[in-house]
């Protein structure tokens, strides 16, 4: 199976779950760069509203055709409730050309539910798996039996 991992991050917590994701599954990555500068307080304030309101913004061309992957997992950090204005965009751009979807979120809280479901909403379609990661399991290194249980889910759904 030819799986992609396109993930969009902030902070880095979401980088960190796609780069292991990657990892186990060797498998292609790709990073979804927003044009829009969102450091600092008044980013992270914007970033949220934005989300909440379900805006898109402009993002770089991406390197991968999602067309040619059995399988694309996507990577959001979670904003007020919803998923990361990039992704909100490149879901929106792709959603026709995509074959299977898994999807995983990072969050301070586990307010993942609603994150999901604002993503199968935009795709029109249901992922084979999907799991929420909160910031401090990335930080202290515990969420590595939740991301193995989420690769299981994934290879089982290949049978």
């Amino acid at each position: 199976m030819k799986i992609l991992v396109a993930f969009y991050s902030r902070s880095g917590n979401t980088k960190r779950i796609a780069e292991s994701i990657s990892e186990s599954l060797n498998c292609d990555i790709e990073e979804i760069v927003d044009t829009e500068k969102r450091g600092g307080v008044i980013g992270y304030i914007k970033s949220g509203y934005e989300a909440f309101r379900g805006k898109s913004s402009k993002i770089e061309d991406t390197k991968n055709d999602v067309s040619q992957y059995d399988l694309v997992i996507i990577g959001t950090p979670v904003w007020a409730g919803k998923m990361a204005v990039p992704i909100r965009t490149y879901i929106t751009q792709n959603h026709a050309k995509f074959n299977n979807m898994a999807f995983f979120s990072t969050a301070g809280g586990t307010n993942f539910d609603s994150t999901f479901s604002d993503m199968k909403e935009v795709s029109g379609a249901s992922p084979i798996a999907e799991i929420g990661v909160r910031a401090k399991e990335v930080q202290d290194g515990s969420y590595k039996p939740k991301i193995a249980e989420f690769l299981t889910k994934i290879q089982q759904s290949d049978k």
